[in-house]
């Protein structure tokens, strides 16, 4: 006979666990995690360096002196004599000597302290003691024009020179011309707004003048009238516009006040 062996799909009952017992006091305590939770249990833990002191009595060599207590013996009375308190005086503080101010050295003020402290740079107590200091004004080179070219910056005379050489010959002493911004960029070589800037200056410097304007409708330029360098050259004088000051660019100035002329508005 053949020995039958247990199928291991069969179902298997499940054996029924024991019930849990519920956690005891001694159990939670014991555990290393819940100290923290539990220390508020413990009481106030004693912080004596967190105690206020006792402010310290300073004897006043005025007040009344304690009368010395008396040495008892066995058998003899003994008398309670009220001890008077000594009276604590009023602390006294020392006050700093009043800083005295000195003359300012180079850019940093110098503070004199008093007797006894050296005197160290600071902030002054009466900035109003010490002298402001003046700025200077930088002086600027004048000088006085022996040419149109002279009147001129770097960009303002490359844009001259590039609209005199393609602009059409109207009289010996000027030229016309009919362009744009972006027209005036192809030929110097600039962004249309350098042109623009460049273009105002030589106008405030009598070196342009607009005969029409730009009109949109049919998209035409901007007409001018450019003059030649000896015609330009007498306009400017005639004008007093014969003195310059170099920096970023060039400006006429008044020789004698250094100040810059009025100029033509520009349109």
């Amino acid at each position: 006979m053949s020995e039958i062996k247990p199928n291991p799909k069969a179902s298997r009952q499940s054996r029924r666990k024991a019930a849990m017992e519920p956690v005891g006091w001694e159990e939670i305590i014991s555990q290393p995690g819940m100290g923290g939770y539990l220390s508020f249990l413990n009481g106030p833990v004693p912080l004596p360096h967190l105690q206020p002191t006792a402010p310290a009595v300073i004897p006043d060599p005025g007040a009344v002196s304690a009368p010395e207590a008396a040495i008892a013996t066995p058998g003899d009375e003994v008398t309670v004599i009220d001890i008077i308190p000594g009276r604590v005086p009023t602390p006294v503080v020392e006050q700093a000597p009043e800083e005295q101010i000195t003359p300012q050295i180079g850019s940093v003020p110098i503070v004199d302290r008093g007797p006894g402290i050296p005197s160290t740079p600071g902030v002054p107590l009466n900035p109003v003691a010490l002298p402001v200091p003046v700025p200077r004004l930088r002086q600027r080179k004048i000088r006085k024009c022996v040419a149109a070219q002279d009147g001129h910056s770097l960009g303002e005379e490359i844009l001259y020179q590039a609209l005199w050489k393609i602009a059409t010959p109207e009289s010996e002493t000027s030229r016309i011309i009919v362009i744009g911004w972006r027209g005036m960029s192809q030929i110097c070589r600039m962004t249309p707004k350098n042109c623009k800037i460049n273009t105002q200056r030589l106008i405030r410097k009598l070196a342009l003048e607009i005969l029409s304007p730009y009109n949109t409708p049919e998209s035409i330029g901007t007409t001018y009238r450019i003059y030649s360098d000896e015609a330009l050259f007498q306009r400017r004088r005639d004008a007093g516009m014969e003195w310059v000051v170099r920096s970023r660019g060039v400006e006429f100035v008044d020789p004698l006040t250094g100040t810059l002329l009025p100029t033509c508005a520009v349109t």
